[in-house]
């Protein structure tokens, strides 16, 4: 260690860095405190010997030495630090400057990040080939670690590595602060309950509305958001009700608000009576993750139109369309999705007769099966089908998504 310091005090150096040098000694110390504790003992250790070669005085400027060798001694003021330019002795400036920039936001947690300058990496890394990294604390961890536990005080809120509101990044070649605003995640369980909405917005604007629009107006009119997004556990048809409670995620990016009350908020969703909503909580992105991966079975409920007359007995054979169905990839969605053969099971399925040329059919089918064509046949690409097994061209109408399980 004295080998080090040696090699350490030849050039000016505060408190914060010199101690940052030996972080991994003595736990429940500061950086500052094993700064001032090494320059009092290696001030010490000049004194004994009386020799100063290759020292940097300005680093003991203010200590009294006893031995007469270092009487004619000329000790100026410190000068800045070689390592950190005099960042820490000015830190003052930048945890204003972040509370000022933090202050137009709500947030309860918060993370520092900074951005270093080339040059102050590479004296830090000429330091380190020179005494080596055996105790040493990055300075990146060393300015994050001091400024985030001062806006702790100043501001009672709560800094957290793994799941931030807000980030505060210090940008020390620019002498500024840069805020990013984490987005803001609402969960929650819609229906629809008309036809002729889609899902999500249409970049097009061919539809005037969707779930997404209705659920997220009252959201970034709170909240001030930029933009919203919507992660929605599987989509039903535009032509579909979804009568099942269908779980999301609403992510609102660049929130300057984050707390309200979303009872007040699901209230105010329902008053369209287009689209209703509930349990709307306050989320994460591993919801969102968590939605995406789900694979839940569905139960629709599909009116069907054949082009014959057809008996009671015939609809019979439409149980036999329970097992597995291989569909090619919708004629109407190959312009969008790559032409595969998909594996899918009918679990479930039962008739009710209507008339001659219409009947009702509800089905229970694994995650992923195109329901309209499993009616259709889409020209033989989807088999077995209703149209298969009756004999008939089926034409649909009215589909509606009874459960989610």
């Amino acid at each position: 260690m004295i080998e080090k310091l040696y090699k350490v005090f030849e050039n000016p150096i505060c408190d914060e860095c010199l101690g940052r040098q030996f972080s991994q000694l003595l736990s429940g110390t500061t950086n500052e405190q094993r700064g001032k504790t090494l320059r009092t003992f290696f001030a010490m250790l000049i004194d004994a010997k009386g020799e100063t070669d290759n020292i940097d005085m300005s680093n003991f400027y203010g200590f009294n030495f006893h031995n007469e060798k270092l009487n004619n001694v000329k000790i100026d003021k410190p000068g800045t630090c070689k390592i950190c330019n005099g960042f820490f002795n000015n830190i003052d400036f930048w945890i204003k400057k972040i509370v000022r920039k933090m202050k137009k936001y709500e947030f309860k947690t918060f993370l520092i990040g900074t951005t270093l300058s080339s040059d102050l990496l590479n004296r830090e890394e000429n330091l380190w080939e020179n005494i080596g990294v055996d105790f040493c604390e990055p300075i990146k961890s060393n300015i994050n670690r001091v400024i985030g536990k001062e806006i702790e005080k100043r501001m009672k809120k709560s800094a957290d590595p793994k799941n931030p509101d807000i980030n505060a990044i210090i940008d020390i070649p620019k002498k500024d602060v840069r805020i990013q605003i984490n987005p803001l995640f609402i969960y929650g369980e819609y229906r629809k309950l008309v036809r002729g909405i889609p899902q999500t917005k249409w970049p097009s604007g061919k539809y005037r509305t969707s779930v997404e629009q209705i659920i997220a107006k009252p959201l970034m009119k709170l909240t001030k958001g930029e933009e919203h997004k919507f992660h929605g556990l599987g989509r039903e048809d535009i032509d579909a009700r979804c009568l099942a409670w269908r779980p999301f995620v609403l992510e609102i990016t660049e929130p300057k608000k984050r707390f309200f009350n979303l009872k007040k908020i699901e209230k105010m969703i329902n008053e369209n009576k287009k689209v209703v909503v509930r349990k709307l909580t306050e989320s994460n992105i591993s919801k969102v993750r968590e939605i995406k991966e789900m694979k839940s079975d569905k139960e629709y409920r599909i009116t069907v139109i054949p082009d014959r007359d057809i008996s009671r007995d015939e609809l019979k054979k439409i149980k036999s369309i329970i097992g597995t169905v291989r569909q090619k990839t919708p004629t109407r969605v190959l312009h969008r999705r790559s032409d595969k053969i998909r594996k899918r099971d009918v679990k479930d399925a039962k008739v009710k007769y209507i008339n001659k040329r219409m009947f009702q059919l509800t089905v229970r089918c694994e995650a992923g099966l195109y329901i309209k064509e499993l009616i259709t046949g889409d020209n033989g690409r989807t088999k077995p089908s209703v149209s298969e097994i009756l004999g008939c061209n089926c034409k649909f109408k009215d589909l509606d998504v009874l459960n989610i399980y």
